[in-house]
């Protein structure tokens, strides 16, 4: 049996984030009537541009960037709203470990961080339930780390002491010069590589309030994986196809020009065939036809010293003669090249309990029937935890009326889900009769456009254009532009 937790995030509570001055999200976080064989659970996020479906995107890519360690660099500036001191974020999360013969635990772990613009402060509280009430612990505080109080590194005192030592101890001081370095690198200090290496070194085996530490450091860097619109633009600018993975102990991403060959280290070449074999054996499922196949042109010694692979990433046709014809990705669309890049890791979440995937525009450039087929197979016989948005709205007949959360007009209730929703009832004509019809209360699906006022605006904008004149001499790529 497989000891790896399963990790799901339960909640969501974001304030201050960009446009969101204030949203809450409640996942379904269905593990299924056999902890064994635990279900899918799939969330969609709907609702009007710039109200708040990217945002909360975002703020998962920021909370894998601090559980793992990374640096949040310039976007910790960024994301708070405009006039505020600090953005803050809170996760909830449902960790459940199995062994051969029952369930060993299930904890329910809470991660909060306050971003500043030079440091972030954060708190986790942990509580662990059994089947035995007398072993079943209290939600407590187990880390507090904030910034206001150099001296103290992190509270409660007597856990930081009993782990190590004095304030005037060699280890108090290493952990004071770890922490100073964490602000200055905008990285989490609770989840930094060298915290976590000096808190093994000082904690006792199988200590609850430690273990919980590195059971969501280990999920932040194998089994969570946020894809952002910025994978989007690649594609479209035919710059480069990213093609993101998952193998059994890590993920990450390889991009491969989508016009022409790549050298890659030949030590890669193995995990990447790997890959592109298995996105092809579901493509061609998908799309009947849409068979891809790494091309191989040689070896040849990279810039570094080392050997490498010239590859090239490309569709086989069957043609009538009987041969097969290679056709770049460049002369495919889009919705080829979009689910390409994010097959292999909706396969991992589709098999794997323990993965989250979160994607932004799962939709683009994707035919919606296809959509909601693959959301309504992920639905009935996926296992690991989805989160997408989508301007797509098929899939609002296709998915449970709890996997849906809408966006709201209301910056200080960003999220919401509609009420009294029936087994019998058309979720997506009720979103599209609130959103034509309105609401009398502070949370709006829509806020309502005025389409004489849209047209007028182009008139005037329009004559303004034809007033516009360049000279002679202007640089040909702007007069042409």
């Amino acid at each position: 049996m497989n000891e790896t937790p399963i990790v799901r995030i339960q909640r969501a509570s974001i304030k201050n984030f960009r446009n969101v001055e204030s949203g809450e999200i409640r996942f379904p976080c269905n593990y299924g009537e056999d902890p064994f064989a635990p279900k899918a659970d799939v969330l969609g996020i709907y609702g009007q541009n710039g109200s708040g479906k990217t945002t909360f995107i975002d703020a998962l890519e920021i909370l894998k960037t601090l559980l793992s360690g990374q640096k949040v660099g310039a976007e910790l500036s960024d994301c708070i709203s405009y006039g505020q001191e600090k953005a803050e974020l809170q996760f909830e999360f449902s960790i459940l470990k199995l062994n051969e013969g029952n369930a060993a635990y299930r904890r329910r772990f809470i991660y909060a961080a306050a971003l500043s613009k030079d440091t972030i402060d954060e708190t986790i509280k942990c509580v662990t339930f059994s089947s035995d009430p007398e072993k079943t612990s209290r939600l407590k505080t187990i880390f507090e780390c904030t910034h206001q109080e150099e001296d103290d590194v992190f509270t409660p005192q007597v856990k930081l002491e009993s782990l190590f030592g004095s304030k005037q101890s060699a280890k108090m001081n290493e952990l004071r010069v770890t922490k100073l370095l964490c602000q200055k690198e905008h990285r989490s200090f609770l989840f930094a590589p060298e915290f976590l290496k000096m808190l093994h070194d000082a904690a006792q085996d199988n200590d609850d309030e430690v273990e919980p530490l590195y059971e969501m450091a280990l999920y932040a860097k194998t089994s969570l994986f946020v894809i952002l619109n910025r994978n989007n633009g690649l594609i479209s600018l035919d710059a480069a196809i990213p093609v993101n993975f998952r193998t059994e102990t890590a993920g990450g991403m390889f991009t491969l020009p989508i016009d022409q060959p790549k050298t890659i280290p030949t030590r890669f070449l193995e995990i990447i065939r790997q890959v592109i074999s298995t996105i092809s054996t579901v493509l061609c499922k998908i799309i009947p036809g849409a068979k891809l196949t790494l091309v191989e042109l040689g070896t040849e010694l990279m810039e570094d010293g080392n050997q490498g692979t010239k590859i090239q990433l490309a569709r086989e046709l069957l043609c009538a003669n009987g041969k097969m014809h290679r056709l770049p990705l460049k002369y495919e669309s889009e919705g080829i090249k979009k689910i390409t890049s994010i097959l292999h890791l909706l396969i991992a979440a589709y098999n794997d309990p323990s993965i989250t995937l979160a994607v932004d525009e799962l939709d683009a450039g994707i035919y919606e029937y296809l959509l909601g087929e693959l959301l309504r197979i992920m639905q009935n016989s996926g296992k690991g935890q989805l989160i997408f948005t989508s301007h797509n709205l098929y899939p609002l007949e296709t998915l449970e009326s709890n996997s849906i959360v809408f966006t709201t007009t209301n910056p200080s209730a960003r999220y919401t889900r509609i009420k009294s929703v029936r087994a019998t009832n058309n979720l997506r004509s009720m979103y599209l009769r609130e959103v034509i019809l309105g609401s009398d209360d502070d949370a709006a699906l829509y806020e309502e456009t005025n389409v004489s006022e849209i047209a007028h605006a182009m008139r005037v904008v329009g004559k303004r254009m034809e007033s516009i004149s360049l000279s002679e001499d202007a640089p040909s790529e702007v007069s042409n532009g």
